[in-house]
């Protein structure tokens, strides 16, 4: 149930809330978890948090960066408690769970940050959607679990009810992974850095705005091999 769907911890602080996230994955029928340098696992709390889900625990995949992480999936939604500046697409819960379960064909990666300081504005950018559940303005920070647990539980509920929602007709859509993705970006980048549209000054910010724009693009795999093409095909004029 759910194989399209991959959770993924980054930098996480402490070892029982990965174990608290794999059972609130575990009793809502997700098993796919991936860890991004996490402080400390294997972890004897992670298992005890974990109660009878351990198994998540056993096959969950270890990376050393968010990027190794995600490049073979398709989309990627980040979970964040803070507003951002950066202008990534943004979708409440219910318009998130609709698009994951309208889309079934496609691959997700649903990303929580770092338990105090979340995701960072570089981590963000890999990222397709950005989602920040409500909360009280008095104490808007929720525990990682609680958050992992909210998404697992609409995700399921959302799901009880399939047959009456109407699936896209565009299933057959090949979108791009975030790897390919990645690929071309560093590619725009570089040639752009050597025709001096992009210099040191106004790098970070450009990155920045050629990661939102192309995200928003949700690029097809053609789509992408169309436009490394024209790269390759600029680059090799610029070499002549």
């Amino acid at each position: 149930m759910f194989d399209n769907i991959n959770i993924v911890l980054v930098n996480t602080s402490h070892p029982g809330n990965i174990g608290s996230s794999a059972r609130a994955m575990g009793v809502m029928g997700l098993s796919n978890l991936s860890l991004v340098n996490p402080k400390e696992y294997p972890s004897e709390v992670a298992e005890a948090m974990a109660v009878g889900c351990t198994t998540i625990l056993n096959d969950a995949r270890v990376f050393q960066n968010l990027p190794e992480a995600l490049e073979n999936k398709m989309i990627n939604i980040a979970f964040s408690a803070r507003p951002r500046r950066e202008a990534i697409p943004s979708l409440d819960i219910d318009e998130c769970i609709n698009m994951i379960t309208t889309n079934p064909t496609h691959t997700y990666n649903i990303i929580f940050g770092n338990e105090k300081s979340g995701l960072s504005n570089d981590e963000l950018l890999l990222c397709d959607h950005l989602v920040t559940l409500p909360t009280s303005r008095f104490y808007s920070s929720l525990n990682l679990s609680a958050a992992v647990q909210i998404f697992s539980y609409e995700l399921f509920r959302n799901s009880l009810n399939i047959d009456n929602k109407e699936v896209a007709t565009n299933t057959h859509i090949e979108l791009a992974s975030t790897k390919d993705r990645e690929f071309f970006y560093l590619k725009l980048i570089a040639i752009l850095e050597a025709t001096g549209y992009i210099h040191e000054k106004s790098k970070q910010s450009l990155i920045k705005k050629i990661h939102i724009i192309f995200n928003k693009a949700r690029l097809e795999t053609h789509e992408v091999s169309i436009l490394n093409g024209i790269l390759a095909s600029i680059e090799k004029k610029i070499n002549t």
